[in-house]
């Protein structure tokens, strides 16, 4: 992916979804967090992947999921940040 020109949102979206194909690093995360902001992009299907505040991609040994009736309760191991998520 070239950053010096001008991507459209289709080239963005592509962009996004080749980094959460594989098991993206920290890094990553943010590369793609940057540039989904930089056309407006929603990342709805990814948002439950990764934690929100250290950016970690999620796997089975570095997050706890707990189900309260309304709601999806994820817990990151490695910074202690609990996200919660409505169950539809």
């Amino acid at each position: 992916m070239k950053t010096s020109k001008k991507l459209s949102k289709e080239e963005i979206e592509q962009a996004i979804d080749e980094i959460f194909s594989s098991n993206p690093s920290d890094k990553q995360i943010k590369k793609a967090k940057i540039l989904a902001r930089s056309k407006n992009i929603k990342l709805k299907k990814y948002k439950q992947k990764f934690c929100k505040s250290c950016l970690t991609y999620f796997n089975s040994l570095n997050h706890q999921v707990r189900i309260k009736k309304p709601l999806k309760i994820i817990k990151c191991l490695t910074c202690n940040n609990i996200s919660r998520y409505k169950i539809n």
